[in-house]
């Protein structure tokens, strides 16, 4: 079995998946906002709590997030998957 391509085909079939497209598209909607920008800059500058908040609830930035929840929890699922792969061929 030729793991390279298997492999290949993975990391094209998430590059060109709905998730990674949604990932874009919340990151292009963040950077053309200079509100959330600034308040991102100036809470990287000062550490405040309330400018923290405020930008957790952005909607733009809630999306962002959870979109993010979503790429790790794919992350884990496949790291697990490789893991009992792995087992499996090392039984063998």
């Amino acid at each position: 079995m030729d793991y390279n391509l298997i492999y290949q085909e993975l990391l094209s079939n998430i590059k060109h998946s709905k998730l990674s497209f949604d990932i874009k598209e919340s990151l292009k909607d963040i950077y053309n906002d200079k509100n959330l920008i600034e308040l991102i800059n100036k809470y990287k500058e000062t550490g405040d709590e309330t400018i923290k908040k405020e930008i957790y609830n952005n909607e733009k930035f809630m999306r962002y997030k959870r979109l993010e929840n979503e790429t790790n929890l794919l992350i884990m699922k496949l790291n697990k998957i490789f893991k009992e792969s792995s087992d499996i061929n090392e039984n063998n």
